[in-house]
């Protein structure tokens, strides 16, 4: 049978259950454990990625909520937004800087393409699955070159509101260089592959088209053409290195 003592408490007494401890802490009750068993750093990840997901969430609900009101023929303010979205008119400023730049965001997001759409008869030749991700997503920023340039402004404009904190942005062409990289996946390594993402997203996005328009000074024609050749040759590389790793291996297996 449990074991059960009396502890003064003031004038009251209670019953305290062995089982606590000699203090009686209930640290043990499950309404009030604390979890121990889940690292620090995992909890601190875990937390993080909640926030970003919720902040994008919200920044796609103020972006459905203006293509609403576009659709209905009306010209709305970030106040307007706001009020379909069902959040505050000061936390629609925190994602936009002005309606202009929600409206361009609306504009680029009808018309960007899926996955679907890009890679759904391409084959599963990793070149051409590169390339042609490479042609949707910059020919699409091209048709909409004056949207592109909103977006990119209104980004930076809210990092540096934001200062310290990093701003999260939507990151399109990710989903869509990832998929067009999954035949790769048995011939690169992980660390190779996630290089050769990050490599293509230079060359496959607003920043390329950019540099290329406002740096270099190319025509839309001679853009496509360089980002075409970059994305090409990036992913050359990255498979002749996957050959010259696979050659050792093979001369090691031969002498065995």
């Amino acid at each position: 049978m449990t074991d059960r003592r009396t502890k003064r408490v003031g004038a009251r007494a209670r019953p305290v259950d062995a089982r606590l401890g000699a203090r009686g802490d209930a640290r043990t009750d499950a309404r009030t454990v604390v979890r121990t068993d889940v690292p620090t750093d995992a909890r601190a990840a875990a937390t993080e990625t909640g926030r970003v997901n919720q902040k994008l969430r919200t920044r796609q609900a103020l972006v459905d909520a203006a293509d609403q009101l576009l659709a209905e023929g009306t010209s709305p303010t970030l106040a307007d937004v706001a009020l379909r979205a069902m959040v505050s008119t000061a936390t629609a400023y925190r994602y936009f800087a002005s309606a202009d730049a929600l409206v361009a965001e609306v504009m680029l997001d009808r018309d960007f393409p899926s996955v679907d759409q890009v890679l759904g008869a391409t084959g599963s030749e990793p070149s051409a699955r590169v390339l042609a991700v490479e042609q949707a997503v910059n020919d699409a920023l091209l048709s909409h070159e004056g949207a592109m340039r909103m977006i990119l402004r209104n980004a930076i404009e809210r990092s540096l509101a934001e200062g310290a904190e990093r701003v999260h942005r939507v990151g399109r062409r990710q989903k869509l260089i990832a998929a067009a990289l999954e035949p790769l996946a048995d011939q690169l390594d992980p660390e190779a592959l996630e290089r050769l993402r990050h490599a293509l997203a230079l060359v496959i996005g607003p920043e390329a088209i950019l540099a290329a328009r406002d740096v270099c000074g190319l025509s839309p024609q001679e853009v496509r053409q360089v980002t075409r050749w970059a994305a090409e040759a990036l992913v050359a590389r990255a498979l002749e290195g996957a050959r010259r790793q696979a050659r050792p291996a093979r001369s090691r297996a031969a002498v065995r």
